[in-house]
């Protein structure tokens, strides 16, 4: 997978980005997967070949937000590189630490 010049370039700015809520795992959440295409909703429906490069790790600044089909816009500061979350394990390569969503 290679990262375009365009965004490395916005490691570290705010951005607004449109997408998806990937399937989630519980009711409430405090973080998410955004993808730029709609996933079956199923958690359980798709395997690891079915999802698409295109994603990014979705942090919450606070409170949850329930899960949604919708497609979402959010604001928030990006940031570019290999990260490993502590609590989760999860890898990620793009991440937007978000503080305002709107549902679309």
């Amino acid at each position: 997978l290679v990262l375009s010049d365009k965004l490395v370039s916005l490691d570290g700015q705010e951005v607004i980005i449109e997408g998806y809520m990937a399937p989630p795992l519980k009711a409430e959440l405090d973080w998410f997967v955004l993808t730029r295409i709609q996933l079956a909703y199923c958690p359980f429906c798709s395997t690891a070949a079915d999802w698409p490069d295109a994603i990014a790790l979705v942090y919450l600044g606070d409170g949850t937000i329930r899960p949604t089909e919708k497609p979402m816009r959010l604001y928030g500061r990006l940031e570019v590189g290999p990260s490993v979350d502590p609590e989760t394990g999860m890898v990620s390569l793009v991440r937007i630490y978000a503080y305002k969503l709107k549902t679309l």
